[in-house]
């Protein structure tokens, strides 16, 4: 009787331990890889959009392969007169999130030029949003690029607790996700009214705290997440970003915006 408990027991252990095992195997915690291919453009102008900036750039994911389509322009920096660095994001089923980094170079000149048409338009008005022309870099490799969670030193800035304006903002938003109709999506971010110093890095995607849909699983819904508007931080001003997201059956989200303040 007593062997018979023991072969049952090593029978159960030698379960376990394939279980745990196969566990392992199936669990996804690599990040998708960003690439530039010869199509990307190779010199950054003031006035890009971000659909030549994404233009010949690529994410693929060892399970989910090609998932370029979660490819986002998180932040442009201006190193100095000549050069600009721009992050993308991308990001897989699991929620992996990989960044790239690029070094491009520009015309002086063109840059000049822009910053003082910036100046001219707010000159004697507040600062309104404009939005951040995306930049790529040719010298750049699969090595730079930053793979796993996206960090908590993102160059956010909450405003305090007790700020009137922060919590106001927070608590009418979040009241119009919960608002929403049964069968809609529903978003809320951590953070909806910050402020950031000029030259520091804005990572919005990792702002988003929660979405939530009577269908989609929070996989499917990460992949869906669509911002408009960019943060420039290297001029100071007030910036708008809008994220919503659709589920698979063309339900939309509600609007979540953030308001960031660059100073």
């Amino acid at each position: 009787m007593a062997k018979k408990w023991i072969a049952a027991m090593l029978v159960a252990c030698v379960g376990l331990g394939a279980g745990v095992v196969y566990m392992r195997e199936q669990s996804d915690g690599k990040a998708p890889e960003i690439v530039c291919t010869d199509e990307a453009v190779k010199e950054y102008k003031p006035e890009m959009s971000d659909a030549e900036l994404l233009k010949g750039v690529k994410a693929t994911d060892d399970k989910d392969g090609d998932v370029s389509d979660s490819l986002t322009v998180e932040s442009v920096y201006e190193v100095d007169d000549s050069n600009v660095v721009v992050t993308y994001v991308a990001k897989d089923a699991s929620n992996n999130i990989a960044k790239l980094k690029r070094n491009m170079s520009t015309d002086p000149e063109e840059m000049k030029e822009s910053s003082e048409n910036d100046d001219d338009t707010s000159e004697g008005t507040e600062p309104t949003p404009v939005p951040v022309e995306d930049v790529e870099t040719d010298d750049s490799s699969p090595e730079e690029s930053d793979s796993g969670e996206t960090s908590a030193d993102d160059g956010l800035t909450p405003t305090p607790a007790g700020d009137d304006i922060a919590s106001q903002t927070a608590a009418e938003q979040e009241k119009m996700a919960d608002d929403m109709p049964a069968q809609c999506p529903k978003i809320y971010l951590n953070e909806y009214y910050i402020k950031t110093s000029v030259g520091s890095s804005v990572d919005l995607l990792s702002n988003v705290k929660e979405i939530k849909d009577d269908t989609d699983n929070v996989s499917e819904l990460w992949r869906r997440i669509q911002i408009n508007g960019q943060v420039n931080t290297y001029t100071p001003g007030t910036y708008t970003c809008s994220y919503y997201v659709v589920d698979s059956a063309g339900n939309m989200s509600n609007t979540a915006e953030l308001t960031v303040i660059v100073q």
